[in-house]
């Protein structure tokens, strides 16, 4: 019953007792209210579906990817606004960290290519 009061009434007509739903309900009925118009689909529509269904997502157009992205612009003005010893500092660690610690939970030898990889849907 709510759906259906959402469907003719819009956001939050669903609100209230089960009872005053009902009298909601029973006073569109008897008012003889039809149902709201909906577009119909149509075959430019169909198209742009398809073409979403059938082409591979780049990673880097996804929410993951665009958050991806965030985090490495951050990540960036972070070390843009230390302190030249602090910046000395983080470089010696990293350094330090050598190829084991940089690579942590990354396959060998990845590249910035391939954040650019085709996923499927």
């Amino acid at each position: 019953m709510t759906t259906l009061l959402k469907w003719h009434e819009g956001p939050k007509p669903g609100d209230g007792k089960v009872d005053e739903r009902r009298a909601k309900w029973k006073a569109i009925l008897e008012s003889g209210k039809s149902t709201p118009i909906h577009e119909q689909w149509k075959d430019d529509k169909e198209e742009a579906m398809t073409k979403l269904e059938t082409e591979a997502v780049l990673m880097k157009k996804t929410a993951f990817g665009c958050l991806k992205e965030q985090h490495k612009q951050e990540l960036f003005a972070t070390f843009k606004a230390m302190s030249p010893e602090e910046k000395a500092k983080i470089t010696e660690e990293l350094d330090s960290a050598g190829e084991e610690g940089m690579n942590y939970g990354s396959k060998e030898g990845k590249t910035e290519e391939d954040d650019e990889e085709e996923v499927a849907i």
